[in-house]
């Protein structure tokens, strides 16, 4: 946004890019995915690992969100801004998220954002990202 709180045209280009992947492109891969996954180990077992990951997401979810706000908890007694527990709470519902919804590459992200030493590095990644893009002066 400018100055005025108007968007940049390249600003909505972008965002119909990412609009246009995320709800359009990633759902036929998606789809295509799972279809040659039917294809090579069969109907049944493609339907037993979406329903499978489906439930390990909201397992997970409460499993690992648990720990996030007990230790998002832990800082807070201690004084300390708790950055890392906020952007993990963050990345577990969304690995969660896309456990629970049904794909190959979805299941694939949301794995690699519900264990601890993988989403080390998004977090780390993202705090480069809001670091770059967000100044807050105290």
């Amino acid at each position: 946004m400018n100055f005025y709180g108007v968007m940049s045209v390249g600003r909505k280009a972008r965002l119909g890019v990412l609009g246009f992947l995320a709800f359009t492109a990633l759902p036929v891969i998606e789809i295509a995915l799972l279809v040659e996954m039917g294809k090579r180990i069969g109907t049944w077992w493609t339907v037993f690992f979406v329903i499978g990951t489906g439930l390990l997401g909201g397992a997970l979810l409460g499993l690992e969100g648990y720990g996030v706000v007990r230790k998002l908890q832990s800082e807070v007694r201690s004084g300390k801004i708790p950055e890392d527990p906020i952007i993990d709470g963050v990345l577990v519902v969304i690995g969660a998220l896309l456990l629970i919804s049904p794909g190959v590459l979805t299941d694939a992200t949301g794995i690699i954002l519900m264990f601890p030493p993988s989403r080390f590095l998004v977090r780390s990644g993202v705090k480069r990202w809001i670091r770059k893009f967000i100044m807050i002066n105290l």
